[in-house]
């Protein structure tokens, strides 16, 4: 007989909502260890068997913990056509609320764009699935089903990352290992938050990309600094290699130049966010310590990788692409 899954166990939320719909709903009541009377969902009237049941569009309010601050009319209106055509395809995700005082009987946990599309279309029900859900999970599955469904812009990722982490007081490690995303990622997205907001305006209308702002978000303590990067990615339309570039420049000439050219900023000088993401990912890769040292002339530099013993040098060199000798 297959060994049961534990009750106890917390959904793997990297897997994405699949996996919450069809998740029993024991697990889903103390997957985040809080107490009964923090559950919002009244158990004797839930359809817990995953079957979908269709629930009147004005019995849902929205997820106030909803992630997406931004939804284009135009694509709305394009989802709304589609639904007039095709129905919804995939259940939305609500929960019963237990408070009498609610100003409806369910709360949205996911889809609250097929929502509002279903108002556009004049549809007086959507079909829904209904669980248990903590407050804390609420928030951890409409920041997922954003992440992994829509495209939140970086800035809207970011104060999601950003409440989900002050609202329940966890680390950037125990908030990446929750939501199966990588540590960096979430690293990399709150520090847009200590970007100026004419930067984080431009990346909210997508004049910045993710890349783009990564770069700059670097050279922290340098506002003027940041905002003519920004202006100059937007007006000649750089691409992020060619922001780099002006950026390792940058970061460079503001070395003291009786330095060499290859030596490092270390260990009395932290490299730029955007170097320690780079060395974290190749560091990934290789599987021993890699180092960026950007000389001061623009485009050039050095890589350092890291051996520890002759079987590490081997491997590393034939990862390169070097044959093993005879």
């Amino acid at each position: 007989m297959a060994k049961s899954k534990s009750s106890g166990a917390k959904p793997r939320l990297g897997r994405g909502l699949s996996s919450l719909i069809s998740n029993s709903s024991s697990e889903a009541q103390n997957a985040s260890g809080v107490s009964n009377s923090e559950v919002l969902q009244d158990a004797s009237v839930s359809n817990l068997d995953g079957q979908p049941q269709e629930i009147p569009v004005g019995d849902i309010s929205p997820n106030p913990y909803q992630p997406r601050k931004e939804f284009r009319s135009q694509q709305l209106q394009e989802l709304a056509e589609s639904i007039r055509q095709q129905g919804i395809l995939q259940p939305l995700l609500v929960v019963k609320v237990s408070d009498p005082s609610a100003p409806t009987p369910y709360a949205l946990i996911a889809g609250e764009r097929r929502l509002r599309a279903a108002e556009l279309a004049g549809l007086e029900t959507v079909p829904c699935i209904v669980r248990k859900a903590s407050q804390q999970q609420m928030l951890e599955w409409a920041i997922i089903e954003n992440i992994q469904r829509t495209d939140l812009n970086p800035i809207e990722k970011a104060l999601a990352y950003r409440q989900y982490l002050d609202r329940f007081h966890l680390t950037h490690e125990t908030a990446a290992k929750e939501l199966g995303q990588p540590r960096t990622t979430i690293s990399n997205h709150l520090r847009l938050l200590d970007l100026p907001d004419t930067i984080q305006a431009l990346i909210r209308d997508r004049h910045l990309s993710f890349g783009h702002a990564k770069v700059i978000a670097g050279l922290s303590g340098q506002p003027d600094l940041q905002n003519e990067l920004a202006r100059q990615t937007v007006t000649n339309a750089l691409s992020v290699r060619q922001l780099e570039a002006m950026a390792y420049g940058i970061a460079a000439e503001a070395a003291s130049p009786e330095k060499p050219q290859t030596q490092s900023p270390r260990p009395n000088e932290t490299p730029p966010a955007y170097v320690q993401d780079l060395e974290e990912r190749l560091t990934a890769v290789v599987g021993t310590q890699v180092q960026i040292y950007p000389n001061r002339n623009k485009n050039s530099g050095v890589i350092a990788i890291s051996y520890y013993s002759l079987d590490d040098f081997d491997r590393i060199a034939a990862l390169l692409g070097l044959p093993r000798e005879a």
